[in-house]
């Protein structure tokens, strides 16, 4: 009996010695643990420091650790141990938070050749500095040793993706499953400037070896879904990169650039082929260029009236120079339908911009040119048929900074083309016809083109003798030697245009120009200008050159509802052509490319000085090409222009 409370005493005892007994085990093992885990840091990196350590079972919490020579800190690392107190074995880590600033050359980092095996590691929203670069990545690392992963997130303000780096035997690997890249991060690689500025979203593998190698596919640029292959590497020092696909994968994208660069225009194509771009140095990239635009619908206002439907190819290889943007293509060539046309282009955009082109076919057949052009083009001349053949050369060449250096020249042959029918007859105007014409303000007329129907009609043995004279130097020098179109005139208005900026001066002849009158509407439209060049080669093929001139000054519009230089005669002077005098008939010549806006001068019943000017001008250059009499000219010149009075005016 008196053994119990003897044994109950000494239970409790061993119970309270135990207690601390058991907390000196536990936290021993855990302080072990903790040291074992302080020693494998330090291995890593000695001057490891920790702000402060909790236990838990099996479990280690360190805050704020920090590692110097690594430029790593870590906010929270969780330490998930097993076995042996005495000689632990850490499973896994768990990094959340915290910072590693990279090195100047951070993909060393990457590539350094560390034997050691490490635990699993998990982190999340660690932030990587390189430089003014920063981005956030959360992943999974298994390891350093060959086979082992690193599969990592991340987003920064230049991209974001998901991939993995695989460690090898030799050499690592990166896997990037998916990016958005807004830009290219700081020194990773410097992108050529063409492809700078861009969004781009895909796939990519890279080697990470002594250089960087990196290949796949982006899906989308700035928003529009593509499908472009790349290849990359930096082996000379400078990223070499090339770029290949299938152009039916940017259909959206080359219809966006296209409306970007066109303007106020709706285009729309189905792309097939492919195309290459080869950036050889920081400065250089080689294009190859092999594709076909089915389906082609294009409506703009300044091409015709009606939506223009077509097919193109097109084939070329070029080199670009990327500082002073110098494009050369040596032999391109595009087709039309089913007519080939050869090209070469030499440009030059920045640093004393040039632009040359040179067009050419040795061989065209008639039948191919009218079947290839689009049927909207071709306006009142739908359903031309045409046979034989032609050829043609043309080279263009525009300097902005020099424009005088501008120039363009045409070897154009067509006494192979034959007219097998046309919807527009020329042969009853070489001698009579007629032709409805419309002035500025919409007013028609028809006007009757010989002396039977027309009393009023001037035939080319009555008209002025200084009015030839005068109207070849204001509209056309060369009408008696050209054959409807003039080298002269239209080398002239591309100077004129490229030293403005803009279109301020046509190259029409006086053929041309009737071309116009007789058979056009009066909107400006390429259509119109395609249509127009056809009708001068006709009037020229039917008519002679004194027919053309009569037809010409019987019919232009020189005021509102006034057409023909006789008519004009009566309406300003109050007097027939024949009874003008050189001055008055160098005035009515003077109005012919505004006759709408010039008018003002009757109407106002005064001449500017700057208008008179002008007129001396004229008159001394015709005297001086001898096309009007010298007695004729000295009288001119002294002369002055007096109006009737105009009955808008009243």
């Amino acid at each position: 009996m008196l053994k119990r409370p003897c044994s109950l005493r000494f239970a409790a005892i061993t119970a309270f010695l135990s207690v601390p007994v058991l907390l000196f085990i536990v936290l021993g093992i855990d302080a072990i643990s903790a040291r074992f885990t302080l020693k494998a840091l330090r291995e890593f990196d000695e001057s490891v420091s920790i702000r402060s350590v909790r236990t838990a079972p099996e479990i280690l919490i360190l805050d704020g650790v920090v590692l110097p020579g690594r430029s790593l800190s870590i906010d929270r690392l969780i330490v998930y141990w097993s076995g042996n107190p005495f000689s632990p074995k850490i499973d896994s880590l768990l990094a959340v938070g915290g910072t590693w600033e990279l090195p100047d050359r951070g993909t060393d980092v990457i590539r350094q050749r560390e034997t050691r095996e490490w635990p699993l590691v998990k982190y999340n929203h660690i932030e990587i500095k390189h430089g003014d670069e920063t981005a956030v990545v959360s992943g999974v690392f298994s390891g350093k040793a060959p086979g082992d992963s690193l599969i990592f997130l991340f987003d920064s303000d230049w991209g974001r993706g998901t991939g993995n780096i695989l460690f090898g035997h030799e050499y690592d690997s990166l896997h990037i499953e998916w990016f958005h890249f807004r830009r290219i991060p700081g020194e990773l690689f410097t992108l050529p400037e063409m492809l700078q500025g861009f969004e781009l979203e895909g796939n990519l593998s890279v080697t990470l070896n002594n250089t960087m190698t990196a290949s796949g596919v982006i899906t989308e640029v700035n928003g529009d879904p593509v499908e472009i292959l790349f290849s990359m590497n930096n082996a000379g020092g400078e990223p070499y990169i090339s770029l290949s696909t299938d152009i039916s994968t940017l259909r959206e994208f080359l219809i966006t650039q296209a409306k970007s660069m066109l303007g106020d225009i709706y285009i729309d194509f189905i792309p097939s082929g492919t195309v290459y771009l080869e950036f050889m140095d920081s400065d250089t990239t080689g294009v190859a260029v092999d594709a076909r635009l089915d389906s082609v619908r294009i409506f703009s206002t300044l091409l015709s009236d009606d939506t223009v439907n077509t097919i193109m190819g097109l084939r070329f290889q070029s080199t670009v120079c990327m500082s002073s943007w110098e494009v050369n293509i040596d032999s391109g060539s595009v087709v039309f339908g089913s007519v080939p046309v050869s090209f070469d282009i030499t440009g030059r955009f920045e640093q004393h911009p040039k632009f040359l082109m040179r067009l050419w076919s040795k061989d065209i057949s008639g039948e191919d040119l009218i079947e290839s052009i689009p049927d909207e083009l071709l306006g009142r001349l739908g359903g031309l048929r045409l046979g034989g053949n032609a050829s043609f050369d043309i080279l263009f060449i525009l300097d902005w900074e020099i424009p005088e250096n501008s120039d363009f020249q045409a070897s154009v042959d067509v006494s192979g083309l034959r007219v097998l029918g046309s919807p527009v007859a020329i042969g009853h105007l070489r001698n009579g016809g007629s032709c409805l014409m419309r002035d500025s303000r919409g007013r028609t007329r028809n006007i009757y083109l010989d002396t039977l129907d027309n009393p009023d009609f001037i035939p080319f043995d009555s008209l002025h003798p200084s009015l030839e004279g005068l109207l070849k130097c204001a509209e056309d020098a060369t009408f008696r030697s050209h054959n409807g179109f003039c080298l002269y005139h239209i080398r002239n208005s591309i100077r004129a245009n490229v030293e403005r900026g803009r279109f301020v001066r046509g190259g029409s002849t006086i053929s041309m120009q009737l071309a116009r009158n007789l058979f056009l509407e009066r909107k400006k439209t390429y259509a119109r200008k395609l249509q127009e060049v056809f009708l001068t080669w006709r009037l020229e093929t039917y008519l002679s050159k004194n027919r053309i001139l009569e037809i010409y000054t019987n019919i232009v519009e020189l005021g509102p509802d006034v057409f023909g230089f006789q008519e004009a005669a009566r309406h300003y002077f109050g007097a027939d052509l024949k009874e003008l005098s050189t001055r008055q008939v160098a005035f009515l010549v003077s109005i012919l490319p505004g006759p709408a806006l010039y008018h003002r001068f009757h109407i106002n019943n005064n001449v500017p000085d700057y208008w008179e000017a002008y007129l001396d001008r004229l008159i001394n250059i015709a005297e001086d090409r001898g096309w009007i009499h010298a007695d004729s000219a000295d009288y001119a010149i002294a002369d002055s222009i007096v109006f009737i009075p105009c009955p808008d005016a009243l």
